[in-house]
């Protein structure tokens, strides 16, 4: 189900940016840099290959491979760098573009993801992962998660309110990293970044290599 991008399907992105919802099963956004190799397995069907400009529809996870890199562009203007070795699946996408409001979930099971919230409401984003929830609050962070589920999310900007399987949490702003392995939360001063923190959208990454997980010095919040 190979979906090459030409003058029917920019048709089709253009009536789905004018309507007024979109949600379900429906396109949500397109493929902007794929590294190496990249696959979707969409709702109700198989693991395929994705290239770019294909579209993603909601209910769909996005896998790279090893080296590999998946750059998505939602509609709401929200950017997603999916990095080596990863799964992420687009849980929820619904947008209304007449108020910039709506409901995004996605869902991180393994590696590396970075994230650009879009035009809608800080609150409309959440983020999932084995062992913790991410509330987005208007920003730009990096995700590892690690064979075990632990979780590490790194704020570049704006803040994420970190809340772990059995429901302690945290606040991490810019310049800090929050880390938790489902129990308590930890929040500390960010000493180093997946070099995907320094990725270009739709280009190359500058900087160390992007495997691993943020390091820091933690300081527990919570138990």
């Amino acid at each position: 189900m190979h979906k090459g991008f030409g003058f029917a399907s920019a048709a089709i992105w253009g009536a789905l940016v004018l309507s007024p919802l979109y949600a379900t099963a429906e396109t949500v956004g397109q493929v902007a840099y794929v590294q190496v190799y990249g696959y979707e397995t969409p709702p109700q069907g198989a693991r395929e290959p994705i290239f770019l400009r294909d579209d993603v529809v909601t209910n769909t996870e996005l896998e790279t491979v090893i080296d590999g890199r998946l750059d998505v562009k939602f509609v709401d203007n929200t950017q997603l760098i999916v990095g080596s070795s990863s799964k992420v699946k687009v849980d929820r996408f619904v947008f209304d573009p007449s108020k910039s409001s709506g409901d995004v979930a996605l869902n991180v099971s393994k590696g590396l993801m970075r994230f650009v919230s879009g035009r809608m409401a800080s609150q409309s984003y959440k983020v999932r992962t084995p062992t913790a929830t991410l509330g987005v609050r208007g920003t730009d962070f990096v995700v590892a998660v690690a064979e075990d589920g632990s979780t590490t999310v790194s704020v570049i900007s704006g803040e994420v309110e970190m809340t772990s399987g059995s429901g302690d949490s945290g606040g991490v702003g810019a310049g800090s990293t929050g880390s938790t392995s489902g129990a308590s939360v930890s929040v500390s001063q960010t000493v180093s970044i997946p070099a995907i923190a320094a990725a270009s959208f739709g280009g190359d990454v500058d900087g160390p290599s992007d495997s691993g997980e943020a390091e820091s010095e933690s300081s527990s919040h919570g138990g």
